[in-house]
């Protein structure tokens, strides 16, 4: 799994930032991590639409719903969206929109840990020294990351997901709200754990599991 090259730094303080944070995605988790946001002291200018563009003009958590096609100069884009994000990452990519890390300060950060752009480790969230979290990943509320961990990009970490040291979760793989992953283990890209398993061996990519301990099953 290829480290990141560099940490990304912390936020400013609460209206410390000049550049106007933009959410890729208009449901109810970029309502939510909307407020994460401006915890962390962004300004939240806007919710970018990526499904239907009959939502562009409505405002929502008081922020007003923009199109994909509309990237401002100097301003960053978080995707705030369910499901894979990928696809929806590139998208905004070659329409020309940045992208930028959302710390929440309620989170615990080693120093030592390193974070790719578009990353969000939400409240609560803990990440050991040395662990890295690659590009648009997601580390949910109360979730923990071990030592030495990766984290690879576009894996989502649900709440309460507890990954031990010098473990490696592939990219785009998921892990389900209270899966425990145990030091050294390895989750395949694309696999999908499913909550409450605990994986005790690695895990194959695209494969799902599911159990204590976690065992493949058929969706």
């Amino acid at each position: 799994m290829a480290r990141t090259t560099s940490a990304e730094s912390l936020p400013p303080p609460a209206g410390g930032s000049a550049t106007p944070l933009y959410l890729g995605g208009s449901g109810s988790f970029a309502v939510e991590v909307a407020e994460w946001a401006e915890d962390a002291g962004w300004r939240v200018a806007g919710l970018i639409e990526l499904l239907d563009s009959g939502r562009v003009g409505m405002v929502v958590a008081g922020a007003p719903i923009v199109s994909d096609r509309c990237p401002l100069g100097g301003a960053a884009a978080v995707l705030a969206i369910g499901g894979e994000r990928r696809p929806h990452a590139d998208r905004l990519q070659r329409l020309g929109w940045g992208s930028s890390a959302l710390l929440h300060p309620a989170a615990h950060i080693s120093r030592s840990a390193r974070i790719a752009r578009g990353a969000i480790i939400a409240p609560g969230a803990v990440l050991g020294a040395e662990a890295v979290v690659g590009e648009h990943a997601l580390v949910s509320r109360g979730a923990l990351v071990g030592h030495h961990a990766e984290i690879g990009a576009f894996a989502s970490l649900l709440p309460g997901v507890n990954v031990g040291g010098h473990a490696e979760i592939g990219e785009d793989a998921t892990l389900g709200m209270g899966s425990v992953v145990v030091n050294g283990a390895r989750i395949g890209a694309r696999a999908t754990v499913a909550a409450g398993a605990v994986v005790v061996r690695d895990v194959e990519g695209g494969s799902r599991v599911q159990g204590v301990p976690a065992r493949s099953y058929t969706a």
